[in-house]
């Protein structure tokens, strides 16, 4: 009776089974809720700004921005983000009451106060007035976005890169 050597198809499940186990048991352990919320939440404040950049090229005829400021952050047109009036809603966003602002509590992360303005080739801005008037990123914009650990967004000067 010849015998060859090697492993079963039982011993090879077995094996296979307890490494599935144990690969969910440590990476269950090994990523926090907090984390994947924190990653989402700054995804989001993120295409926010490339939402504002597109339009801002979309929409040729004016500048279009984020600014945040306090607890809150919103989407502007035109180079007065102060006023009301230029306030837009993000789409896909769920606002409480009348409100065109984000409320940073609601998200449950905390923003660096920034103001960026973006004109119809995507470029941004520090402030801006009109084609003339107007202050070009003169280094690169970090914004902070905080809930317990700190994730950073950056915006490049000349080119628009959001990262």
């Amino acid at each position: 009776m010849s015998r060859s050597s090697g492993f079963t198809m039982i011993e090879m499940v077995v094996v296979l089974l307890l490494m599935t186990i144990i690969a969910a048991t440590v990476l269950g352990r090994s990523i926090s809720t907090s984390d994947m919320d924190l990653n989402s939440e700054t995804d989001k404040i993120r295409n926010h700004l490339r939402f504002a950049q597109a339009e801002a090229m979309k929409r040729s005829n004016t500048v279009w921005g984020i600014k945040s400021a306090g607890n809150e952050y919103w989407l502007f047109r035109n180079n007065d983000p102060d006023t009301a009036a230029n306030e837009v809603r993000l789409p896909g966003v769920v606002y409480s009451g009348a409100s065109n602002r984000i409320n940073e509590s609601d998200i449950g992360v905390t923003l660096s106060d920034f103001t960026v303005f973006f004109n119809r080739i995507g470029k941004p801005y520090s402030a801006y007035t009109s084609e003339t008037t107007n202050t070009p990123l003169a280094s690169q914009l970090a914004i902070s976005v905080t809930a317990g650990e700190a994730r950073s967004i950056t915006i490049t000067p000349e080119t628009g890169l959001i990262r």
